[in-house]
């Protein structure tokens, strides 16, 4: 049952502002998100925190934010703060239905063009580099988090109240499994502006490649996946499926399909990028892709699309190698 009932009134902490329940939207760990008007009847989300989760800490953490402002206009960063009693919430934009997720994409419930997710691409990177140039840490970086409009390529990035200044020990949150970077798990750092880029690295592998870049071989043997075997795969010793020198974690045909489908329609460029943050990159953070050199590769790569002749289908030109069209197998010229 949801904590708020429709119609309630609560009260913004810095003014005299106040928001009225319109429904509810989702649940998660932390909290419940509903939609809300304030007095001149505009619209945004609240995420209410459940008891557990609103401490002081979290509290203090959000008013941090509220006075900060947000790094970037893709976040949906908090703006008010709104509580009740001995729990809290707070106001955010409200994201528009037009926005999906990348489960959407991996169900296919969105198709987007290529095109449209070069420009994914590039604003998810755009909006992490400004935050990082702030100082920042997001911590929790997931395909939970990251909603895109299939028709331009623009994104919403989502659950900010658990950034901190970077290299921040203080913080609750530490990632999402599957996500969190290796050095983590192995409590050798703390989370930091360079286990982002592993994030964001993998988070962008799922969003081109529809798999993830550490699910191969060794991930199809497994009967169970728990913690244990996660760790494991994702921490103690990830492979990457594309690893040029170890080949034992290729994916299987039959199951892990997308991986090896997408990763052959890519140009090289694209590929050692990933290559790189997923082989050297795993265990020396110095060989993690940062932001910008993600932004030149998805502008270049978004340039390179040239429809195939035949059927219509898009392609990418690479001049390393000669190219068939991924659908109808025509040259591409």
């Amino acid at each position: 049952m949801p904590s708020l009932l429709i119609g309630e009134k609560l009260k913004s902490k810095y003014d005299k502002n106040y928001f009225v329940v319109i429904r509810f939207i989702a649940s998660g760990a932390q909290g419940e998100v509903y939609e809300v008007t304030d007095k001149k009847n505009r619209t945004f989300a609240l995420k209410w925190y459940f008891k557990h989760s609103a401490t002081d800490h979290q509290k203090r953490q959000i008013e941090r934010l509220v006075d900060r402002g947000s790094p970037d206009g893709r976040f949906l960063w908090p703006v008010e703060l709104v509580v009740r009693n001995d729990t809290f919430g707070y106001i955010m934009r409200l994201r528009p239905s037009t926005y999906k997720g990348i489960v959407d994409l991996m169900k296919r419930k969105a198709v987007p063009t290529f095109r449209t997710l070069c420009s994914v691409g590039i604003n998810l990177s755009e909006a992490f580099r400004s935050l990082h140039s702030s100082g920042l840490c997001y911590r929790d970086v997931s395909f939970n988090n990251l909603f895109f409009d299939p028709s331009d390529g623009n994104v919403m990035i989502c659950d900010t109240d658990n950034v901190t200044v970077n290299m921040d020990t203080h913080g609750g949150i530490i990632g999402t499994p599957r996500f969190i970077a290796p050095e983590i798990v192995t409590q050798r750092k703390a989370p930091s502006t360079y286990t982002d880029l592993h994030s964001i690295a993998v988070l962008l592998f799922y969003l081109f490649m529809s798999h993830h870049p550490l699910e191969g071989a060794i991930e199809a043997e497994i009967a169970c996946l728990d913690m244990t075997a996660m760790s494991e795969i994702y921490s103690y010793n990830p492979i990457f499926i594309w690893d040029e020198e170890n080949t034992s974690n290729r994916p299987v045909g039959g199951y892990q399909d997308n991986a090896i489908i997408f990763w052959n329609i890519y140009p090289q460029f694209i590929r050692d990028l990933f290559h790189r943050t997923f082989t050297k990159g795993l265990f020396d953070i110095n060989h993690r892709v940062v932001e910008l050199l993600w932004i030149d590769a998805f502008t270049r790569l978004k340039d390179s699309i040239v429809n195939c002749e035949d059927c219509l289908c898009e392609n990418f030109a690479d001049f390393s190698r000669p190219r068939n069209c991924w659908n109808c197998n025509s040259p591409i010229v």
